[in-house]
């Protein structure tokens, strides 16, 4: 099995991004709203933050406090859509649960084209005819990397295991639109491998995926997320699956640094837009 490094790919992107940006004279910015001061999303957004400063570009975190109204958070997204010097705004989740019923309504109020997470609901509702302004970064880099692994998708046949609209549902559409032969389940069986060339899957249990379970080459893309003894695990159980035949984008190191690439691309996207 290749082990396939998310962050030396995001590494690489970046890189990239900051070398064109120095030639444009562009520096784009990045507004965060994060409501309260939840310290596992602040490692997240600080994360992102310095992708960003990686880039040439500039990050506002803005941090309101935890009983903030919806209608005042509705006001200050606003106020950034109107705010010229501002590129991309991205709305830190998971919101507190008081505001949890009113997410798609607050995610709906970010300007589809300074939605550089592909969340509001407008973006995600025109990915299906190809004319969003951006798509979720998590989406994109999975199709990242199997466009990488992969030099023709049409008619490879793709299993997606979840039901996310930040990763299975846009990526499902991605795949179909590029001739991918695309089942999505909500579980995981291991007997819908069948002759999968690729295996992505966000839900189920901390390495539900054993290398047993299939004899022939897949890329498998773990985008599942769990605290295990300290430290982060997925979906697929690496130790298992070395002695098989294929590639894996693990956890952690995989998926968490190019959705991060993603994000700032989306954020160069945005900036060139609004220049033009």
């Amino acid at each position: 099995m290749e082990i396939i490094s998310g962050s030396d790919l995001a590494n690489s992107i970046k890189q990239g991004l900051q070398a064109d940006n120095l030639r444009d004279g562009l520096s784009p910015q990045l507004a965060i709203v994060m409501v309260g001061g939840n310290e596992e999303s602040l490692v997240y957004v600080n994360l992102k933050e310095k992708a960003v400063h990686s880039i040439g570009g500039i990050c506002r975190q803005i941090i309101t406090p935890a009983d903030i109204s919806r209608d005042k958070l509705m006001e200050l997204i606003n106020e950034l859509n109107e705010d010229a010097a501002v590129d991309g705004i991205l709305l830190q989740l998971p919101l507190p649960e008081r505001l949890q019923s009113s997410v798609e309504e607050i995610l709906s109020a970010i300007d589809p084209a300074k939605d550089v997470d592909g969340f509001n609901p407008a973006n995600r509702g025109l990915l299906a005819t190809d004319s969003q302004y951006f798509t979720s970064c998590a989406a994109l880099g999975c199709f990242y990397v199997i466009k990488k692994v992969f030099a023709d998708l049409s008619n490879r046949e793709i299993l997606l295991i979840g039901d996310s609209f930040d990763v299975v549902i846009p990526l499902s559409i991605m795949l179909m639109q590029a001739g991918c032969r695309v089942r999505v389940e909500s579980e995981y069986n291991p007997a819908w491998l069948g002759r999968a060339d690729a295996l992505i899957i966000e839900k189920g249990r901390p390495e539900i995926v054993k290398g047993s379970q299939w004899n022939h080459r897949m890329l498998l893309i773990d985008a599942g997320f769990y605290w295990e003894n300290g430290g982060t695990i997925g979906n697929v159980d690496r130790n298992s699956v070395m002695e098989n035949d294929g590639w894996l984008l693990p956890v952690p190191g995989g998926l968490g640094p190019l959705l991060i690439a993603m994000l700032t691309n989306n954020l160069c996207q945005a900036a060139r837009r609004r220049k033009q």
